[in-house]
Parts: structure tokens; sequence; C-alpha cells
């Protein structure tokens, strides 16, 4: 790993850092105590609605910035407690420090018509850090009518994404329409698309018309498709020349046998899991390193097989992005338990350790997401922080 020098100040903010950084893993995985409806009048956006999709759910900022959340339980050593209408958050009977939630569901934006009647929320999501904004093309993901959905994917079940959309695939016009409004209301720094399996040849289509739809007005979009290998490689060109930055595309196990049982329809279309890997190759090669990306979730295998995945794809000039594991009501894998927190920590730790000795930059490590905990240790390590927090991230500002 490449020794990155702070001073002896950065050094001990860097610990705190990591300290905290290391907690958000804990309370994932033991959960907190609290009292919902005391909790919720600080979640609750101007519709009235619960600012997640369930209840017994929490996300918020700890004290010195980390990102983190858990589910409700009783049985837990951390509790969250109002104190002066300040959330606390304590282990034990120790005070861990206040806490913060996002206001990010009460922005006017996401409740501003578009032309056809459906709320800008409908169409596009609002990244709560980085100030991107995301896109699903569909609602639905074709693998559903074989049977061969991804065991841990929720697009084909319950509450989905986009339940109030009044149609399932969006036009170009549409996307292009919502995201001007984004930018013009200060958003919008990076675009990311992405969907469920359709026919290749409408995939790219679908795409290039959005992308270039955007660019009409706005030649300066910073975009991430997110893609299924093409059969034919050259198709990868057509991305980058209609103005897409990033590819990504996510294989979500690395062994070949984690392949065939989590993703079936991945090894059984666009070519299987050896063709998946080159077309990432490709990309990085097209694209240039670190612009080419693919999602691993950890916990779906054993760490040394993740590991091995994301090391050789390193190699390759591929950022893969750590994702954790967490089962999800109405998916195959509802009812499994994703791994301890010493699990996913001790694979976070190793992969950035495996970013920074490759020398990928904080700017190709956003260029799919706009937040990650890997991304929080990534700047934590690399001492990407000022005073005695980690800042939101922000994506550089476009100009209107």
């Amino acid at each position: 790993m490449s020794e990155i020098k702070l001073s002896k100040e950065k050094e001990a903010i860097k610990e705190v850092l990591l300290k905290e950084a290391r907690l958000s893993y804990d309370l994932s995985e033991k959960g907190i105590r609290f009292n919902k409806d005391e909790i919720a009048k600080y979640r609750i956006s101007k519709s009235g609605v619960v600012t997640r999709r369930k209840k017994d759910n929490l996300s918020f900022k700890l004290p010195h910035g980390i990102t983190a959340g858990g589910h409700f339980t009783p049985w837990t050593p951390y509790s969250l407690v109002i104190e002066d209408g300040i959330p606390v958050l304590y282990d034990e009977k120790n005070p861990i420090g206040e806490i913060s939630f996002s206001d990010k569901d009460n922005n006017p934006l996401l409740d501003a018509k578009l032309s056809d009647g459906q709320p800008f929320k409908s169409v596009m999501s609002l990244n709560e850090e980085g100030g991107g904004v995301s896109v699903g093309y569909s609602k639905e993901c074709s693998l559903k009518e074989t049977g061969e959905d991804c065991l841990f994917c929720t697009i084909n079940v319950g509450e989905g994404k986009y339940t109030d959309r009044t149609s399932p695939i969006l036009t170009p016009k549409l996307v292009a329409e919502a995201y001007d409004l984004a930018r013009k209301a200060g958003y919008a720094n990076h675009f990311k698309i992405s969907g469920g399996f359709i026919p290749e040849r409408r995939e790219v289509e679908q795409y290039v018309d959005v992308i270039e739809e955007i660019r009409k007005k706005y030649p300066d979009a910073y975009a991430c498709a997110v893609i299924g290998a093409p059969a034919d490689l050259s198709v990868l060109e057509k991305y980058k020349e209609a103005g897409y930055s990033y590819i990504s595309t996510n294989l979500e196990v690395w062994h070949p046998d984690s392949f065939r049982l989590i993703v079936p329809g991945k090894e059984k279309r666009n070519g299987g899991r050896q063709h998946w890997i080159r077309s990432l190759e490709a990309t990085a090669e097209i694209f240039g390193k670190g612009h080419a990306h693919s999602s691993i979730i950890g916990g779906l295998e054993p760490k040394s097989y993740t590991l091995e995945g994301i090391e050789y794809l390193a190699s390759k000039g591929v950022i893969a992005q750590l994702n954790r594991f967490r089962p999800i009501s109405e998916t195959p894998l509802e009812g499994y338990r994703s791994p301890t927190a010493d699990f996913h920590w001790e694979l976070a730790d190793k992969t950035t350790d495996i970013y920074i000795r490759y020398g990928f930059t904080l700017t190709e490590l956003t260029g799919k997401h706009s937040h990650t905990l890997t991304q929080d240790l990534f700047r934590i390590k690399t001492g990407d922080f000022e005073g005695g927090k980690l800042t939101p991230f922000k994506y550089p500002l476009l100009k209107l």
C-alpha cells in the first residue's frame, strides 16, 4: 500500500474518524433502540410521509460526519433519545453524541410537476451527498419473465421505486426536462441512469437518446450509465461518443460458483461471467482507468473471493464499488443474515487499501456513486477532511 503521510494533528483526527466509521458498521449489524413516535417528527417530509420506505429503519449522520443507520430493535446496546429537542446517540448509558437527519425529502424540487403531470420524484432521485441525480429508466427487470432474477434484488418485488410513475419506461425528453429542473435548482452535478434488463439494442438506444437529449442544452453533463455487458463490445464506443464519462457493469459477486447461484440471469445472458469481466476490461481501455465501475456485494461469498475480484479488477483499471449485503423481504434471500460488522469492516478496510495502492482518486471513486461507506473510509485514509469532521462530498459544480 502506498504510504500516505499526514500531519500529527490530522493523524489524530483520522483515528477519531476511523473509530466513528467502525461504529457505523456496528450500528448496521446490532440496530438501534428508539421511540418510533418521538423520532418520527424528525423524519417526516412536508407531505406527511415518513422519509424512508420502512419506518423501523433510521439513516443519519454521526457526530463527526460519518453516515450511519440501523434497524429498530430492543436488543441492542445502542439507543437514540431526544434531549432538549436534540437527538443523541448512546452506547448503553454512555453518550456518543448528537446525530442529524437529512432533510432531503423536504426539498420542494421533489414535488415539482413535469409537463406530463408527473412529479419530479417519480422520474428522478436526488442524491443526499454529491449533488447528483439518478434515473431508473424502467420500473421492472425482464429477468422476471424467465425466473432468473438476481437473488438479492428488489426491482421486481414489493414497492420497488417510482411507484407513482405513469409510464413503465421514460422518454428521453422527460428525463431531460427533469434534469433541467434539477440543474436550475443547483443539483445534477452528476447524472446516473440505470435500470433492469431490457433487450440490449433498446438499452443502447435509450441511454444514448437520453444523454444526447440532455446535452442539447447542457453539453457539459457529467454522466454514468449502468449497463449490461454488451454482446458486441464495440458498442461501448457509442456510449463514450454520446457523452457518458463512466460506465458501470455490475458483476455483484466474483467467484464463478457464486455468479451462477446469485445472479443466474447474468450467467445465462450477455455472454456469461467471462464476457462480463471482458466488458469491464474493455470499458477501462476505452474510457480510461477509473472510469469503468462494477458493483461487488460483500457478504454473499467468502471474503477471499470478494477481495480477489476487487484486486483483479483494480489491476485492470476497474473500480469495484463495495456494497454490503442486506437481506430484503420478498427476495429469495429474505430471512438470511448479513455477516458480522467485523466481516464487513475487514472487507472495507482491505478494499480501500486496494484503491489507494492502485492510485485511484476520489473523483474516479465517485464516478458511479456519490456516497458509499467505503468512500468515507477512503477519504479518511487519504486525509480528505478538514477540522474534526468529514464534510459531505460534493461533485464539482457545473455551470447553468
